[in-house]
C-alpha cells in the first residue's frame, strides 16, 4: 500500500498504523504512549494527525493505513494541541524535576513555562526492591508502556495498571501496600528484570540504579553480549570513562531491542575488586604478583622446555568459549604452528559436541539451520530438551509470545518447565530416554502414512535403515520406556508431520547424555522424514549455550577440526594452512578434554594453558579432573578472576572482558557479530589474542597484528565459509551468517535451501540405550543439572553482581509428594549423596520435577555440584552425561554444621524457593 505523509510518497506493509509506516520511512511522530515494539494504545494523543477526507485529529499509532491516505503530522493546529498536553504532563511533576522525553518534547514545541495553576500532584509511591531500578510515581504519565512491555515483550505479567482517574498508576503483583507499589514491591513480583519496562519508560519514572549514581551516559558504543548464545546487540552507555549503562538496541537482529537481566544489568562484574589485575606467580601456598614480562616468558620458557623434553604431543590448550573468535584462532594457531600438536579443545565439548557429531553425520554441518527470525515463519515448533526462558530467556521471550499468539507448541522435557507450561502438548519423558521418544514419533510417523515422500526421495538417503529401526517403537512399548503417554506421542507426532512448517530447537536435555549424538541424529531424522528442514519455517536448531561456544568451533578449535570445520588430513587444507601460516599443519587428531585428563593422570600431558573456563567447577566428576590438574607440570589460566581452576595453577594471568577489547562473537543462528571496545582495561591488563601473540613471538615464530580485524582477514583466507567476512561488512547492523563464500556474499540465512552441506541428508537409525547410571535401592533418585535464569554457568561473572540480591545459593528442586515423604520442608539442607562424592544444599519442593527425579544448577563453587557426577559420555563426541545421575538424598543435621556456617545457611533460607 501506498500513502503520503507530509508530501512525501510512503509505502507500507498489510497490518502497519500510519505511526508504524512513518517510522519505517524515517519520518518522526511526536509520541509519549507509542513504541515500534508494542501494540497500539494511543493514551497519550501526541500523535494525532490530520488525515484528507477525515474530521478532527487522528492517533496514528492505532489508526490502520489504508492505499491513498493524506496525512499530515505537522501544522500549526498540531503544533497547538501538542503544546497544550506538553504543558499538562509538565504541570503534574514536583517542581525542578525533569520528565526526560517530556522535556525533549518541551524544547521541540517551544514550551517554556506552564500556565496551569499548581494544582494536586502524583502520590509519592517510590519503590526501590528491585536491585537494578528504581520506580517513581511522581515521574510517571500513566502511558502505560511498562505495563504493556511487561505483557507484550516478556510475557511476564508482573505490572498492573491500578487505581482510576488522577490516582491511575502502575503497581507490580496489585495495588499499593504501605506506600510501595505492589505486594512487597518489584522484588515481590513475577518480574523478571529484563528491563524492558525501564526501555519503554519515556519519562524516567522507571531509571536503573547505575545512571542515578553515576549519571547518564554521555556516548555510547554498540556491542554484543557477552552472556549466552542467543547474541543480542547492546548499546553501552558510557560515562568518565565507566560503562553506566547497557540497553538493548531496538536494530539487533537477534534480540531486536530485548534483553534479559544479565546482559541488561549484570555486567557490573567489570569492576569487581577482586579482578585478577596484574599476572600471579604460584609462590608456596599463595600468590606473589609479577611483572608481564616476567610471566610471558615465564609461559614460553615451559612450554619450550615441554616441547623439547617430551614432544609437542605433552602439551596442549582449553580456549575460551566466551573469548573472540580471533582469539580462539590464534590460540589454535599456537598450538598447531608453534607447538606442533592438536590437542586443542573448548567447552562445546561438555555442552554440545554431540550436536556437532550427530550433525555432521547427517547434514554435513554442526551449526543451526535457521535465523531466529525464522521462528516467526513456523507453524508449529518443538522444544527439545531445553529450558529456554531461563538459559537463553530473550529466544524463550519469543518462544512465549508465539504462544499466545496461538502457535502450536511441542515440549519434550523431564521437567514442568515455564515453556512447558505454555505448550499445546508437554511430553514429560524419564530422564535419559530421547531416543526412545523420538522413534516413537517416527515410528508414528511412518506407520501412518505422514512420510514426505518427494523431500525423501530427492534430498535424502538411507530410509530404509531408519525405517526398520523405527518400526521397533510403536507408542506403547516407548511409554514404558518414556513414562509419555502413548496417545500424546501420536497426538504429537501427527501435529508435528502435519503443520506444514515444524521447526525444532534443542538444547543440552539432548546432548549431555550417554547417547547424546544419537539423539541429535533422532531428531534429524524426524526432520528429514517429514520435510521440516531447508525451508522457511523449519529446520534443526541447537540452542548454543555460551556466547561465542558456535564461534570457538568455528575457528579451529577442535582437536579433530580445523578453523570452518576443514579435515586436517585434507591435503588442499594442509597446503593453504602452510601457504598461509609458513607452518604444516599436524595431521593427527589431538586430544579431547576427556582425554587430556587421562592423559595428565599417567604422565603423558606435561602442560595445559586454559583460557577462560573453569573446568575444576564445571567438568564432571571433578575430583578426576582436580587430580589431573594437580598432575600437571606446568599450568597456565588466565581469567577475569581466581577461579577454581586457577587455584591449581603455576600462573594466573589477568584477562580481558567482553567491555574492554574489540572482536568478533559467532552466535546461535551463525551470525558473526562485532564487540567493540567500550572502556580501558584496568591496570595495563592485555586483551587475551596479544597474550597469545607476545608467548608465540617469544617462542621463535612471531605473531604481528594490529588490530583483531586482521586476524579476522587471516581466518577468512584459511576458510572457504568465512572467505567473504571483512569488519567492514561486519559493521552493518545484520552482520553477516555463515557461511559467506565470496566478499559479494549477503550470508546465510537459512541453510541447505538448495543441496545438503555433504550433498544428501542421511538417515542414520539408532536404537535406545539406557544412560550410564540406573536407580538402585542406595541410589534411589536421578539428578539432572542445568541452569537458573539468574546466573551463567559457573557463575564467576553474575555472582560478583546485583544479580546475587536474587539468588544466592544453588536450591535442589524435589517434587512435593517425594519432600513430604522423606520429612523434608522447603529451606531444609539436605545432603546428595552420589558413588562419587556428596553435596549440601536446601530443598525448594516444586512440580516442576517428577517423583523420584531431582534438578539443581552448578553456580555456586560452595556447593560443588558436579563432583557428584560421574565420567559417563557418549561414545562418540565424549561430552558428559550431566543430565543423569543417580543419588540418595539424606538430612543435615544441625550439630553437623558449625555456627558460622549456620548463620550464612540461615540468609539462604530466607530466599529459597523456586519460579513458577
Amino acid at each position: 500500500m501506498n500513502l503520503t505523509i507530509n508530501g512525501r510518497s510512503v509505502t507500507a506493509e498489510h497490518g502497519d498504523t500510519i505511526y508504524t509506516a512513518a517510522a519505517r520511512a524515517g519520518i518522526r511522530i511526536p509520541s509519549l504512549c507509542a513504541s515500534v515494539h508494542l501494540s497500539p494504545y494511543g493514551s497519550c494523543r501526541l500523535c494525532v494527525a490530520e488525515i484528507d477526507g477525515m474530521k478532527g485529529l487522528h492517533a496514528t499509532c492505532s489508526m490502520p493505513v489504508r492505499d491513498g491516505m493524506d496525512v499530515r503530522t505537522e501544522s500549526e493546529q498540531l503544533a497547538r494541541h501538542r503544546r497544550n498536553l506538553i504543558e499538562l504532563y509538565l504541570s503534574e511533576r514536583p517542581q525542578g524535576q525533569s520528565l526526560q522525553e517530556v522535556a525533549d518534547l518541551a524544547q521541540q514545541y517551544g514550551v517554556t513555562g506552564v500556565r496551569y495553576p499548581a494544582g494536586a500532584q502524583r502520590e509519592p509511591v517510590r519503590d526501590e526492591s528491585s536491585p537494578f531500578f528504581l520506580f517513581d510515581n511522581q515521574r510517571c504519565i500513566s502511558c502505560a508502556r511498562c505495563v504493556r512491555a511487561c505483557d507484550e515483550i516478556q510475557p511476564a505479567f508482573a505490572i498492573s495498571m491500578v487505581r482510576a482517574g488522577f490516582a491511575i498508576r502502575p503497581a507490580w503483583g496489585g495495588d499499593g501496600i504501605q506506600g510501595i507499589a505492589g505486594h512487597g514491591g518489584i522484588a515481590a513480583s513475577t518480574c523478571v528484570s529484563c528491563g524492558a519496562c525501564v526501555k519503554e519508560c519515556p519519562t524516567g519514572a522507571l531509571t536503573e540504579k547505575t545512571v542515578l549514581r553515576h549519571g547518564p551516559p554521555t556516548s555510547h558504543v554498540r556491542t554484543t553480549c557477552g552472556y549466552c548464545g542467543v547474541g543480542c546487540s547492546f548499546d553501552a552507555g558510557l560515562r568518565d570513562g565507566r560503562v553506566v549503562s547497557m540497553v538493548p538496541s531496538d536494530d539487533g537482529p537477534s534480540n531486536h531491542g530485548h534483553a534479559c537481566l544479565k546482559g541488561r544489568f549484570g555486567w557490573t562484574y567489570n569492576d569487581a575488586e577482586d579482578r585478577v589485575r596484574r599476572p600471579l606467580l604460584r609462590d608456596g601456598t599463595g600468590w606473589k604478583a609479577v611483572g608481564w614480562e616476567q610471566a610471558l616468558d615465564l609461559v614460553a620458557r615451559s612450554f619450550s622446555r615441554i616441547k623439547d623434553q617430551a614432544g609437542p604431543d605433552a602439551a596442549a590448550v582449553i580456549s575460551s568459549s566466551r573469548g573472540t573468535n580471533e582469539e580462539n584462532y590464534l590460540f589454535g594457531k599456537f598450538i598447531r604452528c608453534v607447538m606442533g600438536t592438536n590437542h586443542i579443545d573448548n567447552c562445546a565439548r561438555v555442552c554440545h559436541s554431540a550436536t556437532v557429531t550427530g550433525m555432521m553425520e547427517t547434514l554435513g554441518a554442526s551449526a543451526a539451520t535457521n535465523s531466529i527470525r525464522d521462528l516467526d515463519a513456523a507453524k508449529l515448533i518443538m522444544v527439545v530438551g531445553a529450558n529456554p526462558t531461563e538459559s537463553h530467556p530473550v529466544l524463550g521471550a519469543k518462544l512465549l509470545q508465539l504462544a499466545r499468539r496461538g502457535l502450536p507448541l511441542i515440549v519434550i522435557d523431564p521437567r514442568r518447565t515455564e515453556v512447558a507450561r505454555a505448550a499445546t502438548i508437554h511430553l514429560q519423558l524419564k530422564p535419559g530416554t530421547n531416543v526412545a521418544l523420538l522413534n516413537g514419533l517416527g515410528h508414528v510417523i511412518a506407520a501412518e502414512g505422514l512420510l514426505n515422500r518427494s523431500f525423501i526421495e530427492q534430498r535424502t538417503e538411507g530410509i530404509d535403515d531408519w525405517l526398520a529401526t523405527v518400526k521397533d517403537y510403536p507408542p506403547e512399548v516407548v511409554e514404558r520406556l518414556t513414562g509419555v503417554p502413548a496417545e500424546d506421542i501420536r497426538r504429537a507426532a501427527r501435529m508435528y508431520a502435519a503443520s506444514g512448517a515444524s521447526l525444532s530447537v534443542h538444547g543440552l536435555g539432548v546432548t549431555e547424555h550417554r547417547w547424546g549424538s544419537h539423539g541429535v541424529m533422532a531428531l534429524v531424522d524426524l526432520a528429514l522424514a517429514t520435510g521440516n528442514i531447508a525451508r522457511p519455517g523449519t529446520g534443526i536448531n541447537p540452542l548454543r549455550g555460551q556466547n561465542n561456544v558456535q564461534g570457538a568451533s568455528d575457528s579451529g578449535c577442535l582437536p579433530t577440526h580445523f578453523v570452518g570445520y576443514q579435515l586436517l588430513d585434507d591435503p588442499v587444507v594442509a597446503a593453504r594452512h602452510h601457504a598461509i601460516t609458513g607452518r604444516p599443519l599436524p595431521p593427527r587428531r589431538g586430544m579431547k578434554i576427556p582425554d587430556m585428563w587421562d592423559a595428565a593422570l599417567d604422565g603423558r600431558l606435561k602442560g595445559l594453558w586454559i583460557i577462560g573456563y573453569d573446568v575444576a567447577q564445571t567438568d564432571p566428576n571433578l575430583k578426576k579432573v582436580r587430580e589431573a590438574l594437580s598432575r600437571l607440570e606446568f599450568l597456565v589460566v588466565q581469567d577475569l578472576f581466581v577461579s577454581q581452576t586457577a587455584k591449581f595453577a603455576h600462573l594466573l594471568l589477568p584477562g580481558a572482558s567482553f567491555l574492554e577489547k574489540d572482536g568478533t562473537f559467532t552466535n546461535l543462528e551463525r551470525r558473526i557479530q562485532r564487540i567493540r571496545k567500550a572502556v580501558e582495561p584496568p591496570d595495563g591488563i592485555l586483551p587475551d589474542w596479544q597474550v597469545v601473540c607476545e608467548v608465540s613471538t617469544r617462542m621463535g615464530y612471531p605473531m604481528r597484528y594490529n588490530h583483531p580485524s586482521e586476524i579476522m582477514d587471516e581466518m577468512a583466507s584459511l576458510s572457504p565459509m568465512l572467505a567473504g567476512v571483512s569488519y567492514e561488512r561486519l559493521d552493518r547492523p545484520q552482520a553477516l551468517q555463515w557461511p559467506v563464500p565470496d566478499k559479494q556474499h549477503p550470508g546465510t540465512w537459512l541453510m541447505h535451501g538448495e543441496t545438503f552441506a555433504r550433498g544428501k541428508g542421511r538417515f542414520v537409525g539408532v536404537e535406545y540405550l539406557p544412560p550410564g547410571e540406573q536407580p538402585s535401592e542406595d541410589y534411589p533418585f536421578v539428578l539432572v543439572t542445568g541452569r537458573l535464569l539468574e546466573h551463567y554457568n559457573c557463575g564467576a561473572q553474575t555472582r560478583r553482581t546485583e544479580i546475587i540480591e536474587l539468588v544466592d545459593s544453588d536450591v535442589l528442586e524435589m517434587h512435593p509428594d517425594d519432600a513430604a515423604r522423606l520429612g523434608f520442608t522447603a529451606g531444609q539442607l539436605v545432603r546428595l549423596v552420589s558413588a562419587r562424592s556428596t553435596a549440601v544444599l536446601p530443598v525448594a519442593p516444586s512440580d516442576r520435577v517428577r517423583r523420584g527425579e531431582l534438578f539443581t544448577s552448578f553456580h555456586f563453587p560452595g556447593t560443588d555440584l558436579n563432583s557428584l557426577l560421574s565420567s559417563s559420555a557418549d561414545e562418540s563426541s565424549k561430552c558428559p552425561e550431566y543430565k543423569v545421575s543417580t543419588v540418595r538424598v539424606e538430612p543435615v543435621e544441625r550439630d553437623e554444621l558449625d555456627p558460622e556456617d549456620e548463620t550464612e545457611r540461615r540468609h539462604i533460607h530466607s530466599r529459597v524457593g523456586v519460579r513458577p
